[in-house]
């Protein structure tokens, strides 16, 4: 599975204002498709290729519940249907050392999921932007990919029993599925 479009950013100190964080992060992006999320929230590739195609599906048909791609995804994240509980779940917070800078792809996709290919190069594509991000936000990349934590799954207020029948990944799978329900 090709990389997500995702960089780990490490804050030069944790996060006093998340919004003062989020404004200049705006302020900075290229365009509308980047997004910082929790770093905990992301689990892994197919976690966050999951989540992108669910958004991209409910932007096809019309029936994306927040006002933008980056905050349908956001909300889609959280396992939710509401976009203040998404923002608070799979944003970013005081206190936060860490996030992802995140760069929704362009890629039109079928109803029929069969059909879909990727480009393995789409995290190449935007490597340098996100590099940019970093820099002109004081920190520093972090050499690591999404892994699924249970520090993850409480941020996700995920509810369910965790138990050894399932892998964190599969209950970060199931809480984003409930936000489509």
């Amino acid at each position: 599975m090709p990389w997500f479009p995702a960089w780990g950013i490490k804050f030069n100190a944790e996060i006093k204002d998340f919004k003062e964080i989020l404004s200049s992060f705006n302020e900075l992006r290229p365009d509308d498709n980047w997004l910082l999320l929790a770093f905990e929230v992301a689990a892994s590739e197919k976690h966050l290729w999951t989540a992108w195609y669910s958004m991209k599906r409910n932007q096809m048909k019309g029936k994306m519940v927040a006002n933008s791609p980056d905050a349908e995804f956001l909300r889609i994240i959280s396992g939710t249907h509401q976009v203040r509980i998404a923002f608070e779940n799979a944003g970013i917070r005081n206190q936060d050392p860490s996030a992802w800078i995140v760069r929704l792809p362009e890629i039109q996709v079928s109803k029929n999921i069969d059909e879909n290919t990727v480009n393995r190069e789409i995290y190449n594509l935007h490597d340098l932007e996100a590099n940019n991000l970093i820099e002109r936000m004081n920190g520093s990349l972090i050499t690591q990919r999404p892994s699924p934590t249970l520090e993850g799954l409480k941020r996700i207020k995920y509810e369910n029993d965790i138990n050894k029948k399932k892998s964190l990944e599969e209950c970060f799978l199931l809480h984003l599925i409930s936000s489509n329900v």
